[in-house]
């Protein structure tokens, strides 16, 4: 039995990380002592609960820097303005650890990449260092991958018997080729249909690392990567001694802006979503959407209620369900959310309900939706797959993956979205993917041979 350290900058802000995070300490659990490394208001057993992971809370030791609890506290209620400032959690995280590092055999990070002395695996959600090189950065928002140069990425799939995907990526082309590269050119339609409906908010990305607004680029930035970052191609940087790195991405589109900042390809291994079953064949399920998320403006859930009424304007009898968190970065903003629903019988938001009543949502209703652009995984997205409903999202980042490709799921601007939604509605599309295609069984064993071959090193 190894002593594993589980490195992990924030759980308050309820996303995906955060799942990715529980589920590591729920894999390694069985084997080994795992100890959580955190600066989290948030406990653990309350995403655990919201997650749906089978996590040991009483047997996961909780460790906590010197006044972590106020550090975290202090960031939430600053967010609004100084964003979340995840590289400089992640900073002071690791000078933290570096004090207790001879207490472990080994560091996993599921809060992106690190420098680290001691034999590390390392989840990378998106890298959060060098924002500011920018011959590294020039195709970070449009990473088109070749065949020879950084093309290839081993794909962790193997538990999945569903699965159609193939094993190897070969790179992100046409759909990033489309992706939108600004709020403006998404928003276009909805300003000219709905001029009053305030989405100045949505115009601030709290947690898209290539935002100066947000906190997580600039000045600061250089400085969390001399304190923190990994160096090209190797492990960690020359502020520790060197230490053996395994690196692991969640798509093959964040993969690739690993490469690009880095020149290391990582192993895409894609977060872990069961299938969600439930009692209501395709034809019994509501002519709904469901939207799951954050309420936050980087997930533009607003964007959401507005292209529910251009769909509405076409005839349809649709109604939205928008579904998630407000932590209290974003306690206004979801304020502000509430108060456009309360105007439309058809949107209803709810905060914070059971997994039992998100799992009813997901299996009641046919359509899922996603609208955040670069999106690095897309938890949410792969839960509507999950749930045997026909999910849509932008055309770009990892929901590529999610969405395997599909160009009647996968949209490039508010007009298109509305038109593939108007047409799976009117020609009655079905899902075409399979349920267990990112199953939580190909996820944990995936954690845990790599940790189990960095602990034989």
């Amino acid at each position: 039995m190894a002593e594993i350290a589980v490195l992990h900058n924030t759980l308050d802000f309820h996303g995906g990380a955060d799942a990715v995070c529980l589920a590591v300490c729920d894999a390694l659990q069985d084997s080994h002592a795992v100890s959580l490394i955190t600066c989290s208001v948030t406990s653990p057993s309350t995403l655990a609960d919201r997650f749906d992971i089978d996590l040991d809370t009483d047997e996961l030791s909780i460790v906590t820097p010197p006044g972590g609890t106020l550090f975290a506290r202090a960031l939430a209620g600053a967010a609004p303005i100084i964003g979340s400032q995840l590289p400089f959690r992640s900073a002071v995280l690791r000078q933290f650890f570096l004090q207790i590092t001879n207490e472990y055999d080994i560091a996993v990070s599921t809060a992106n990449e690190f420098s680290l002395p001691l034999p590390s695996v390392q989840y990378i959600h998106y890298p959060q260092f060098r924002a500011n090189t920018n011959e590294r950065r020039t195709i970070d928002d449009h990473v088109q991958m070749k065949s020879n140069s950084h093309g290839q990425y081993d794909v962790d799939m193997s538990s999945s018997s569903e699965s159609n995907s193939t094993l190897q990526e070969t790179g992100i082309e046409s759909a990033e080729q489309t992706a939108p590269t600004s709020q403006a050119q998404f928003k276009k339609k909805t300003e000219q249909d709905k001029p009053d409906l305030d989405n100045r908010l949505e115009d601030v990305e709290y947690d898209n690392p290539n935002n100066n607004t947000a906190g997580n680029s600039g000045y600061l930035n250089q400085i969390w990567t001399r304190l923190a970052a990994p160096e090209d191609g190797m492990s960690v940087s020359n502020s520790t001694q060197t230490a053996p790195a395994t690196f692991l991405a969640n798509s093959t589109w964040t993969a690739a802006v690993i490469a690009n900042r880095y020149n290391i390809d990582p192993v895409v291994c894609h977060p872990p979503v069961d299938p969600i079953y439930g009692g209501r064949s395709w034809d019994e399920r509501e002519d709904g959407v469901v939207v799951v998320g954050r309420l936050a403006p980087d997930k533009r859930p607003l964007d959401a209620i507005s292209i529910v009424d251009a769909v509405r304007s076409q005839g349809h009898d649709l109604h939205l369900h928008i579904v998630g968190t407000a932590p209290d970065a974003y306690r206004d903003y979801a304020a502000t959310v509430t108060t456009e629903a309360a105007d439309r019988s058809y949107v209803s938001v709810e905060e914070d309900i059971p997994r039992s009543r998100l799992e009813t949502l997901l299996c009641t209703h046919k359509y899922g939706l996603n609208l955040k652009p670069r999106e690095h995984f897309g938890l949410s997205v792969a839960e509507y797959v999950a749930a045997g409903m026909v999910a849509f999202a932008p055309a770009s980042g990892g929901q590529v993956d999610v969405l395997d490709r599909q160009n009647n799921r996968l949209f490039d601007s508010f007009e298109d979205a509305v038109m593939k939604i108007d047409t799976a509605i009117t020609t009655d599309e079905r899902p075409q993917l399979p349920r267990n295609r990112f199953n939580r069984d190909r996820f944990d064993a995936s954690i845990i041979s790599h940790v189990e071959e960095m602990l034989s090193q």
